[in-house]
């Protein structure tokens, strides 16, 4: 079973969220969601612990407790289990005194706690541990296929990744083999295509089993906006789902991409380069950021600065320290004091403070003198001013 899918309820794991629902962020020590797209905080910091939303429920910790959530922060399910996954198909796998079952979005038990390890749905089906090996049930909890398996995965594009005496194949829906046992390591279809590893090469094959990127690479990742990271020779470089090379291993290093970019290293300098290989913002850069929205704060010369997604330098490279925009503001540092920029570079709330915390809902406290205020977006004093 897919390990990296569990957690313990002191420990939440993160999972993909959904492009259209909120993203989590961090403010000091607590979590809150905001806007993907604009930014804007719509459940404010005050949790311990989250997991992006999956089916609008996000999985949130507060004060040693657990529950799930929707979009507007209101608690649909307190939970009182030992551990809990993300929602799939409707179902959440929950955990207590040691053994695995599933809850509806109600709260309510429709598959009883009975299994040592349990897996979320995936096509109808999930993955579940059953006198020591590996299985499926179906959404009534009838085992649909017998678990046999040393190690099974989730269905995806109808197949899934299991193994017998240590090498993995895949299985189709019926529980028939249709990739044969052959593999140190297997991966999800995606898009057709799976990453492999046999022996200590990786590769890609298709869903009838034949290799379309030759098992010969270092290092092979998951898709990502299409295009899977590949690694020979020390050199990074990317492959698409038919197995082609469309980037050359030309890199030191490369990121997956994300909205149509990827951080590349050359030498011991940074850029990005977009789906065709070709560089929108060179590699001259000492270190770079992800992408916050639009912008990329970027290190050059000791000194930080942000550039836009065609490089054009949008704050300039005078600053010591920089912290990511927030609400459309970044925390610089100037002479020692600290004030805000706003996204075109400009100096719009003067370094005259000697701490400041970046904005939520607007807000944003700042430290001058020893003594703590709030201040708006255009540096107004909104909260103990006096």
């Amino acid at each position: 079973m897919k390990r990296s899918t569990l957690f313990l309820a002191v420990g939440l794991l993160f999972s993909l969220a959904g492009n259209a629902q909120p993203i989590p962020f961090k403010q000091g020590d607590k979590y809150g969601f905001k806007n993907k797209a604009t930014g804007q905080v719509v459940i404010n910091p005050i949790y311990d612990r989250v997991v992006p939303f999956s089916e609008d429920r996000a999985l949130v910790r507060r004060q040693s407790k657990n529950y799930f959530i929707d979009q507007d922060g209101k608690i649909k399910i307190v939970l009182e289990y030992d551990s809990v996954l993300s929602f799939s198909e409707g179902f959440a796998a929950v955990k207590k005194n040691g053994t695995w079952g599933y809850i509806d979005k109600l709260g309510l038990v429709k598959i009883k706690l009975e299994f040592p390890e349990a897996s979320s749905f995936s096509q109808g089906m999930a993955v579940v541990k059953k006198e020591g090996r590996y299985g499926f049930i179906d959404k009534t909890g009838k085992v649909v296929i017998a678990p046999e398996y040393g190690n099974a995965f989730e269905f995806s594009n109808d197949l899934a990744a299991v193994s017998k005496d240590g090498k993995f194949g895949y299985i189709n829906q019926k529980g028939k083999v249709v990739i044969p046992f052959a593999y140190q390591e297997a991966g999800n279809f995606m898009e057709g295509a799976a990453i492999v590893k046999k022996g200590d090469a990786y590769g890609m094959i298709d869903k009838t089993g034949k290799v379309i990127l030759p098992v010969e690479y270092e290092w092979a990742s998951v898709f990502s906006d299409g295009l899977v990271r590949v690694q020979k020779n020390k050199k990074w470089g990317f492959a698409d789902k038919t197995g082609s090379v469309v980037i050359p291993l030309n890199f030191d290093w490369a990121s997956d991409f994300t909205d149509g970019l990827a951080k590349v290293k050359v030498g011991n300098k940074y850029g990005f380069i977009n789906k065709s290989g070709a560089e929108v913002i060179k590699p001259i850069y000492d270190w770079a950021e992800d992408f916050d929205g639009n912008v990329v704060m970027v290190v050059k010369n000791g000194t930080w600065g942000a550039l836009n997604k065609t490089g054009e330098t949008v704050t300039p490279f005078k600053y010591k320290i920089v912290r990511p925009f927030s609400e459309e503001r970044a925390i610089v540092n100037e002479g020692g004091k600290y004030g805000y920029i706003d996204n075109k570079g400009k100096l719009v709330i003067p370094a005259e403070y000697d701490y400041a915390y970046d904005f939520v809902n607007g807000w944003a406290e700042v430290v001058k003198d020893g003594k703590s205020t709030f201040i708006d977006l255009r540096g107004t004093c909104v909260k103990y001013c006096k």
